[in-house]
Protein backbone atom coordinates (compact mmCIF):
# COMPACT_ATOMS: atom_id res chain seq x y z
CA UNK A 1 0.00 0.00 0.00
CA UNK A 2 1.18 3.41 -0.98
CA UNK A 3 1.99 6.24 1.30
CA UNK A 4 0.20 9.47 0.90
CA UNK A 5 1.79 12.81 -0.01
CA UNK A 6 -1.40 15.50 0.60
CA UNK A 7 0.13 18.33 -1.49
CA UNK A 8 -1.56 22.05 -1.00
CA UNK A 9 -1.23 24.06 -4.26
CA UNK A 10 -3.17 26.99 -2.52
CA UNK A 11 -0.28 27.15 -0.22
CA UNK A 12 2.45 26.86 -3.23
CA UNK A 13 0.47 29.73 -5.28
CA UNK A 14 0.66 31.85 -1.77
CA UNK A 15 4.07 30.91 -1.99
CA UNK A 16 5.34 32.46 -5.68
CA UNK A 17 3.05 35.71 -4.96
CA UNK A 18 5.09 36.19 -1.95
CA UNK A 19 8.06 36.09 -3.90
CA UNK A 20 6.75 37.70 -6.95
CA UNK A 21 5.70 40.75 -4.82
CA UNK A 22 9.47 41.30 -3.62
CA UNK A 23 10.44 41.20 -7.21
CA UNK A 24 11.96 44.66 -8.39
CA UNK A 25 9.42 45.64 -11.79
CA UNK A 26 10.81 44.19 -15.18
CA UNK A 27 12.47 40.97 -13.17
CA UNK A 28 11.84 37.57 -14.26
CA UNK A 29 10.22 34.51 -12.39
CA UNK A 30 11.91 31.24 -13.06
CA UNK A 31 10.39 28.19 -10.73
CA UNK A 32 13.04 25.34 -10.24
CA UNK A 33 11.03 21.84 -10.83
CA UNK A 34 13.94 20.20 -11.21
CA UNK A 35 13.80 16.58 -9.67
CA UNK A 36 9.95 16.01 -9.91
CA UNK A 37 9.87 19.71 -8.01
CA UNK A 38 11.82 18.73 -5.57
CA UNK A 39 9.65 15.59 -4.85
CA UNK A 40 6.27 17.38 -5.08
CA UNK A 41 5.53 16.05 -8.77
CA UNK A 42 6.74 18.20 -12.00
CA UNK A 43 3.72 18.61 -14.04
CA UNK A 44 1.32 19.38 -11.49
CA UNK A 45 3.16 21.88 -9.64
CA UNK A 46 4.65 23.25 -12.73
CA UNK A 47 0.86 23.93 -14.40
CA UNK A 48 -0.33 25.07 -10.88
CA UNK A 49 2.89 27.88 -11.20
CA UNK A 50 2.10 29.15 -14.99
CA UNK A 51 0.26 31.65 -14.71
CA UNK A 52 2.72 32.84 -11.67
CA UNK A 53 5.84 32.68 -13.67
CA UNK A 54 7.92 32.86 -16.87
CA UNK A 55 9.67 30.46 -17.50
CA UNK A 56 10.87 26.85 -15.37
CA UNK A 57 14.13 25.14 -14.78
CA UNK A 58 14.87 21.53 -14.49
CA UNK A 59 17.88 19.76 -14.21
CA UNK A 60 18.02 17.08 -17.47
CA UNK A 61 16.68 17.42 -20.72
CA UNK A 62 14.22 14.19 -20.04
CA UNK A 63 12.81 16.57 -17.39
CA UNK A 64 12.19 19.16 -19.42
CA UNK A 65 10.27 17.00 -22.14
CA UNK A 66 7.98 15.77 -19.40
CA UNK A 67 6.85 19.24 -19.08
CA UNK A 68 6.25 19.81 -22.46
CA UNK A 69 4.13 16.89 -22.76
CA UNK A 70 2.36 18.33 -19.92
CA UNK A 71 1.66 21.25 -21.84
CA UNK A 72 4.04 23.78 -20.32
CA UNK A 73 4.83 26.00 -23.40
CA UNK A 74 7.04 28.67 -21.39
CA UNK A 75 10.71 28.84 -21.27
CA UNK A 76 12.84 25.29 -19.85
CA UNK A 77 15.89 25.88 -18.62
CA UNK A 78 17.93 23.06 -18.29
CA UNK A 79 20.97 23.13 -16.18
CA UNK A 80 22.91 20.73 -17.05
CA UNK A 81 24.73 20.81 -20.58
CA UNK A 82 23.73 18.64 -23.25
CA UNK A 83 24.92 15.35 -24.14
CA UNK A 84 25.83 13.22 -26.91
CA UNK A 85 22.41 10.94 -25.98
CA UNK A 86 19.92 14.04 -25.22
CA UNK A 87 21.27 16.75 -27.62
CA UNK A 88 18.67 16.53 -30.22
CA UNK A 89 15.76 16.64 -27.40
CA UNK A 90 17.08 20.10 -26.74
CA UNK A 91 15.82 20.92 -30.28
CA UNK A 92 12.89 18.69 -30.89
CA UNK A 93 11.72 20.43 -27.48
CA UNK A 94 12.70 23.50 -27.49
CA UNK A 95 14.76 22.92 -24.26
CA UNK A 96 16.83 26.00 -23.45
CA UNK A 97 20.23 24.51 -23.03
CA UNK A 98 23.36 25.07 -20.49
CA UNK A 99 26.54 25.51 -22.63
CA UNK A 100 30.22 26.27 -21.68
CA UNK A 101 32.34 24.11 -23.95
CA UNK A 102 32.69 24.58 -27.55
CA UNK A 103 31.49 20.82 -27.67
CA UNK A 104 28.24 21.50 -26.38
CA UNK A 105 27.62 24.44 -29.09
CA UNK A 106 28.86 22.03 -31.51
CA UNK A 107 26.72 19.20 -30.44
CA UNK A 108 23.38 21.20 -30.61
CA UNK A 109 24.55 22.90 -33.84
CA UNK A 110 25.04 19.58 -35.69
CA UNK A 111 21.28 18.67 -34.08
CA UNK A 112 19.47 21.71 -35.44
CA UNK A 113 20.90 21.40 -38.70
CA UNK A 114 19.75 18.04 -39.00
CA UNK A 115 15.47 18.73 -38.09
CA UNK A 116 16.14 22.48 -39.85
CA UNK A 117 15.68 23.64 -36.17
CA UNK A 118 17.55 26.32 -33.45
CA UNK A 119 18.68 25.68 -30.34
CA UNK A 120 18.35 28.19 -27.28
CA UNK A 121 21.28 28.75 -24.96
CA UNK A 122 22.16 30.20 -21.64
CA UNK A 123 25.94 30.35 -20.80
CA UNK A 124 27.06 28.97 -18.02
CA UNK A 125 29.88 31.03 -15.84
CA UNK A 126 32.00 30.30 -12.74
CA UNK A 127 31.83 32.95 -10.77
CA UNK A 128 33.70 31.34 -8.27
CA UNK A 129 31.74 28.25 -6.93
CA UNK A 130 34.05 26.44 -9.34
CA UNK A 131 31.50 23.29 -10.20
CA UNK A 132 30.27 23.81 -13.68
CA UNK A 133 31.02 26.98 -15.83
CA UNK A 134 33.44 28.75 -17.90
CA UNK A 135 35.49 30.87 -16.21
CA UNK A 136 35.03 34.76 -16.41
CA UNK A 137 37.76 36.88 -18.69
CA UNK A 138 39.62 36.24 -21.85
CA UNK A 139 38.43 32.35 -22.21
CA UNK A 140 34.62 33.86 -21.95
CA UNK A 141 35.03 36.44 -25.14
CA UNK A 142 36.75 33.36 -27.43
CA UNK A 143 34.04 31.23 -26.03
CA UNK A 144 31.24 33.96 -27.16
CA UNK A 145 32.51 34.75 -30.12
CA UNK A 146 32.75 30.75 -31.17
CA UNK A 147 29.06 30.75 -30.35
CA UNK A 148 27.72 33.42 -32.50
CA UNK A 149 29.72 32.43 -35.79
CA UNK A 150 26.95 29.24 -35.19
CA UNK A 151 24.20 29.79 -37.13
CA UNK A 152 21.81 27.32 -35.43
CA UNK A 153 22.68 28.09 -31.70
CA UNK A 154 20.93 31.11 -30.38
CA UNK A 155 22.50 33.49 -27.42
CA UNK A 156 19.48 34.00 -25.26
CA UNK A 157 21.32 34.63 -21.50
CA UNK A 158 23.65 34.08 -19.03
CA UNK A 159 23.83 32.81 -15.27
CA UNK A 160 26.04 31.55 -12.73
CA UNK A 161 25.64 30.15 -9.63
CA UNK A 162 25.87 31.53 -5.72
CA UNK A 163 28.03 28.87 -3.36
CA UNK A 164 27.15 31.12 0.03
CA UNK A 165 24.89 33.45 -0.62
CA UNK A 166 24.08 34.43 2.83
CA UNK A 167 28.29 35.33 3.55
CA UNK A 168 28.69 38.91 2.57
CA UNK A 169 31.68 38.71 1.83
CA UNK A 170 31.59 36.07 -0.31
CA UNK A 171 28.29 36.91 -2.47
CA UNK A 172 30.20 40.53 -3.27
CA UNK A 173 32.59 38.52 -4.40
CA UNK A 174 31.47 36.32 -7.00
CA UNK A 175 27.92 39.30 -7.72
CA UNK A 176 31.11 41.44 -8.83
CA UNK A 177 32.62 38.80 -11.12
CA UNK A 178 29.40 37.84 -12.82
CA UNK A 179 28.67 41.95 -13.25
CA UNK A 180 31.93 41.58 -15.56
CA UNK A 181 30.57 38.86 -17.63
CA UNK A 182 26.93 40.87 -17.47
CA UNK A 183 28.75 43.63 -19.65
CA UNK A 184 31.03 41.26 -22.22
CA UNK A 185 27.34 39.54 -22.60
CA UNK A 186 25.07 42.37 -23.05
CA UNK A 187 27.75 43.46 -25.84
CA UNK A 188 26.61 40.39 -28.05
CA UNK A 189 22.89 40.28 -27.31
CA UNK A 190 21.28 43.26 -25.35
CA UNK A 191 18.17 41.41 -24.46
CA UNK A 192 20.19 37.90 -22.93
CA UNK A 193 18.56 37.61 -19.60
CA UNK A 194 21.06 37.27 -16.82
CA UNK A 195 20.31 35.53 -13.60
CA UNK A 196 22.65 34.79 -10.40
CA UNK A 197 20.28 33.96 -7.71
CA UNK A 198 18.59 31.06 -6.52
CA UNK A 199 16.50 31.38 -3.47
CA UNK A 200 19.30 31.93 -1.17
CA UNK A 201 20.48 35.08 -3.33
CA UNK A 202 16.92 35.95 -3.54
CA UNK A 203 16.78 36.08 0.02
CA UNK A 204 20.27 38.61 0.55
CA UNK A 205 19.12 40.78 -2.36
CA UNK A 206 20.54 39.96 -5.68
CA UNK A 207 18.22 39.84 -8.56
CA UNK A 208 19.91 40.78 -11.74
CA UNK A 209 17.29 40.02 -15.02
CA UNK A 210 15.69 37.00 -13.49
CA UNK A 211 15.79 34.90 -10.32
CA UNK A 212 15.38 31.18 -9.79
CA UNK A 213 13.07 29.98 -7.03
CA UNK A 214 13.09 26.72 -5.75
CA UNK A 215 12.71 25.66 -2.03
CA UNK A 216 10.85 28.85 -1.18
CA UNK A 217 8.22 27.48 -3.73
CA UNK A 218 7.66 24.58 -1.45
CA UNK A 219 7.80 26.27 2.05
CA UNK A 220 11.22 25.93 3.04
CA UNK A 221 14.49 28.56 3.38
CA UNK A 222 18.39 27.73 2.57
CA UNK A 223 18.72 29.99 5.76
CA UNK A 224 17.16 31.67 8.33
CA UNK A 225 15.81 34.96 6.86
CA UNK A 226 12.71 37.76 7.87
CA UNK A 227 12.77 38.97 4.46
CA UNK A 228 9.96 36.55 3.06
CA UNK A 229 7.06 34.72 4.64
CA UNK A 230 6.40 30.75 3.10
CA UNK A 231 4.71 27.62 3.98
CA UNK A 232 5.32 24.07 3.57
CA UNK A 233 3.11 22.31 0.88
CA UNK A 234 3.42 18.87 1.76
CA UNK A 235 2.68 16.63 4.39
CA UNK A 236 3.39 12.56 3.94
CA UNK A 237 1.08 10.12 6.06
CA UNK A 238 1.56 6.62 6.35
CA UNK A 239 -0.25 3.43 7.35
CA UNK A 240 -0.27 1.85 10.31
CA UNK A 241 -0.11 -1.60 10.35
CA UNK A 242 -0.05 -2.86 14.18
CA UNK A 243 0.87 -2.05 17.49
CA UNK A 244 3.13 -4.64 19.57
CA UNK A 245 3.32 -4.10 23.71
CA UNK A 246 7.07 -4.84 24.86
CA UNK A 247 7.93 -5.70 28.32
CA UNK A 248 11.38 -4.40 29.48
CA UNK A 249 14.44 -6.00 28.34
CA UNK A 250 12.37 -7.08 25.09
CA UNK A 251 13.59 -6.26 21.20
CA UNK A 252 12.08 -5.54 18.16
CA UNK A 253 12.94 -5.52 14.60
CA UNK A 254 16.56 -6.60 13.18
CA UNK A 255 19.45 -7.23 15.30
CA UNK A 256 19.03 -6.58 18.83
CA UNK A 257 17.88 -3.51 20.85
CA UNK A 258 16.15 -4.15 23.88
CA UNK A 259 13.24 -2.11 25.22
CA UNK A 260 14.20 -0.39 28.38
CA UNK A 261 10.42 -0.46 30.00
CA UNK A 262 7.34 -1.45 29.19
CA UNK A 263 5.98 0.31 26.26
CA UNK A 264 3.82 -0.01 23.58
CA UNK A 265 5.28 0.39 19.20
CA UNK A 266 3.33 1.42 16.52
CA UNK A 267 4.47 -0.41 13.03
CA UNK A 268 3.70 2.02 9.97
CA UNK A 269 4.33 0.98 6.77
CA UNK A 270 6.94 3.15 5.34
CA UNK A 271 10.58 2.41 5.79
CA UNK A 272 14.02 3.42 4.20
CA UNK A 273 12.44 2.55 1.14
CA UNK A 274 10.23 5.22 1.26
CA UNK A 275 12.61 8.15 1.68
CA UNK A 276 13.99 8.61 5.07
CA UNK A 277 17.13 6.69 6.48
CA UNK A 278 17.42 3.32 8.17
CA UNK A 279 19.81 5.07 11.29
CA UNK A 280 17.36 5.45 14.20
CA UNK A 281 16.39 9.32 15.40
CA UNK A 282 14.31 10.33 18.20
CA UNK A 283 10.90 8.89 19.05
CA UNK A 284 11.60 5.56 16.80
CA UNK A 285 12.40 2.45 17.93
CA UNK A 286 15.53 0.92 16.45
CA UNK A 287 16.33 1.55 12.84
CA UNK A 288 14.09 1.58 10.52
CA UNK A 289 13.43 -1.46 8.29
CA UNK A 290 13.48 -1.54 4.21
CA UNK A 291 9.33 -1.18 4.85
CA UNK A 292 8.03 -0.96 8.45
CA UNK A 293 9.02 1.64 11.08
CA UNK A 294 8.38 1.29 14.82
CA UNK A 295 7.37 4.29 16.50
CA UNK A 296 7.22 4.72 20.20
CA UNK A 297 3.96 6.82 20.30
CA UNK A 298 0.84 5.07 20.22
CA UNK A 299 -1.15 6.04 17.18
CA UNK A 300 -4.60 5.91 16.66
CA UNK A 301 -6.22 6.14 13.74
CA UNK A 302 -5.64 4.06 10.18
CA UNK A 303 -2.48 6.49 9.37
CA UNK A 304 0.31 8.17 10.99
CA UNK A 305 1.93 11.55 10.01
CA UNK A 306 5.49 11.01 8.52
CA UNK A 307 6.54 14.01 7.75
CA UNK A 308 4.96 17.59 8.65
CA UNK A 309 8.00 19.53 8.73
CA UNK A 310 11.19 18.76 6.83
CA UNK A 311 13.46 21.32 8.43
CA UNK A 312 12.61 19.61 11.52
CA UNK A 313 13.36 16.49 10.43
CA UNK A 314 16.24 17.07 8.43
CA UNK A 315 17.99 18.29 11.80
CA UNK A 316 17.11 15.04 13.32
CA UNK A 317 19.62 13.34 10.40
CA UNK A 318 21.99 16.42 10.52
CA UNK A 319 20.73 17.01 7.03
CA UNK A 320 19.00 19.90 5.19
CA UNK A 321 15.67 20.28 4.12
CA UNK A 322 16.30 19.24 0.12
CA UNK A 323 17.35 15.98 0.71
CA UNK A 324 14.52 15.32 3.24
CA UNK A 325 11.82 16.94 0.43
CA UNK A 326 13.40 14.85 -2.69
CA UNK A 327 13.42 11.40 -0.71
CA UNK A 328 9.98 11.69 1.74
CA UNK A 329 7.75 10.83 -0.91
CA UNK A 330 9.54 8.29 -3.44
CA UNK A 331 6.63 5.96 -2.68
CA UNK A 332 3.65 8.22 -1.66
CA UNK A 333 0.99 8.84 -3.85
CA UNK A 334 0.38 12.61 -4.39
CA UNK A 335 -3.04 13.71 -3.66
CA UNK A 336 -3.40 17.74 -4.80
CA UNK A 337 -5.70 20.20 -2.81
CA UNK A 338 -6.91 22.80 -5.28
Amino acid sequence: MLNKAIIDLNKLIKNAKAVKSKLNNGVKFCAVVKADAYGHGACEISNALYPYVDAFAVALAEEGVQLRRAGIDKPIICLNPPFNKDARLFVEYNLTATVYTREHLDLLEEWAKKVNGRACVHVKVNTGMNRQGIDVGTQLKDFLDYLVRKKRVVLDGLYSHLSCPENKKRLKFQVNKFLVAKKLIKGYNNNATCHLSASGGFLSGVQEDMVRIGILLYGYKPFKSDKIHVEPIMKVYAPVLCKRRLKKGESALYGVCKSKKAQTISLIRYGYADGLFRARVKGQFNNRCMDITAITENVNGKYCLVIKDAEKIAKRYKTINYEILTKCAVRAQKIYIR
